[in-house]
């Protein structure tokens, strides 16, 4: 009897993708609590690890959502409101806000020279690989992959 040739085929590498999720108040203290928490997240992240510059860009881009639904949401204008923060790392980063609502859904705009207002979305399109509006237009979220350079995708 003689034994055949095996060969085996190595698998794809598979990154394991971790979860974290955490409710802020809807205030803009929550903002600022929500980017540092996000900060400290990503930096012990080590099935991958995320490099400082996606994190850096995740910060900013999170600082911008949070501060979307606390100004244009149920969750600042009501007393007692809150947003969700949802983190996924794995192959890519996605951060998802989830916010308590309200009369409209986000939209890209186009803020004047002057305006103080209005370029959060724009920094998240052209920051993020991918980002929507969450279902029933409660949020958004962004996805930054791979990880790569600090520059504007867009």
């Amino acid at each position: 009897m003689t034994a055949a040739a095996r060969t085996r085929t190595p698998s794809p590498t598979r990154v394991r993708t971790r979860t974290r999720t955490r409710t802020f108040p809807g205030r803009r203290t929550g903002v600022a609590d929500a980017r540092h928490w996000l900060e400290g997240v990503l930096s012990r992240a080590t099935d991958p690890p995320v490099p400082e510059s996606t994190a850096a860009i995740a910060a900013l881009l999170l600082s911008e959502s949070a501060a979307n639904a606390v100004r244009h949401t149920a969750s600042g204008s009501r007393p007692g409101g809150t947003f969700t923060v949802r983190v996924r790392i794995g192959d890519a980063l996605t951060v998802d806000v989830e916010d308590e609502g309200a009369a409209t859904v986000p939209t890209l705009g186009t803020p004047g020279g002057d305006d103080e207002t209005g370029r959060g979305l724009l920094l998240i399109d052209a920051f993020a690989d991918a980002w929507g509006v969450r279902p029933e237009g409660r949020g958004l979220y962004f996805t930054l992959a791979p990880y790569d350079s600090p520059t504007p995708r867009r």
